[in-house]
């Protein structure tokens, strides 16, 4: 894959390039049971996200902004992982990079009854034709529903297309009670002891938020934060989700109609 050279190269939406359908498939979709279907992620990432384009447009260039997002989703997936391990009831050694956030999971995983039923197992909708990896289905406090973990330092509105995605696929398991969906944001950062300002670090690139006014900052140490959120706007989100999934087709229509 490459991006064309113009004036939007230090964009992250240039069009994307496959040097053939194999190559689109694995970078798209997963083969299951000998049928291809596309990836949940990759239909959502159709979706303009403006704040990103903002922030990378903010950097020196773009190969820091790559750099920055690689670390990042390094970062992330040692996070995920730590926590799915936890849930696995596996015996872990916690990394000191990420002990402030898992110490804030571990406190809510204290006060309130979970149980894991499937971690990262792939979803199918037949019926919609897309499969997806979910992080955790669960039951929390009496009601199953899926738990997606997220390592930002905001809940998304972005996120909701996901997990109705995947609730759309569970319906086709008629063995399943109707499941809810929830987010469960990890993450952590130093606060000002004089200020409302908060310093996060991610992906090796440090950023101050929250600032209202001149303050010489006296920093905490890193600390955790948990945040556990229950979805509750399917409807809307299967039908924005259903949206990009056609937008993608029509964005995709050379390579699907290789498939």
């Amino acid at each position: 894959m490459s991006c064309p050279k113009s004036l939007f190269a230090n964009l992250p939406f240039c069009i994307m390039w496959y040097s053939n359908v194999e190559n689109f498939k694995n970078a798209n979709g997963y083969t299951i049971d000998g049928i291809w279907y596309p990836r949940v992620t990759s239909i959502i990432s159709i979706k303009a996200k403006p704040a990103l384009y903002m922030y990378y447009a903010g950097l020196p260039d773009f190969k820091t902004g790559e750099a920055i997002k690689t670390k990042s989703a390094a970062e992330g997936t040692l996070l995920h992982e730590t926590v799915e391990a936890i849930l696995r009831k596996e015996p872990i050694v916690i990394p000191e990079t990420i002990k402030p956030a898992v110490s804030a999971f571990m406190d809510f995983y204290s006060k309130n009854d979970v149980i894991a039923h499937k971690i990262e197992e792939r979803v199918v909708s037949k019926k919609n034709n897309y499969a997806g990896t979910i992080d955790v289905l669960a039951t929390v406090n009496g009601t199953m529903g899926v738990l997606d973990i997220k390592t930002s330092q905001a809940i998304y509105r972005d996120y909701s297309m996901q997990t109705s995605a995947y609730i759309e696929a569970f319906k086709e398991d008629l063995t399943l009670p109707p499941l809810t969906c929830w987010i469960l944001r990890l993450d952590q950062a130093r606060k000002c002891l004089k200020c409302p300002a908060t310093m996060r670090e991610k992906g090796g690139n440090i950023k101050i938020r929250g600032e209202k006014t001149k303050c010489e900052h006296q920093w905490s140490e890193v600390r955790g934060e948990c945040e556990f959120k229950e979805l509750k706007t399917f409807e809307s989100d299967i039908q924005a989700f259903l949206a990009c999934k056609t937008l993608w087709e029509w964005e995709n229509e050379f390579w699907l109609k290789k498939i």
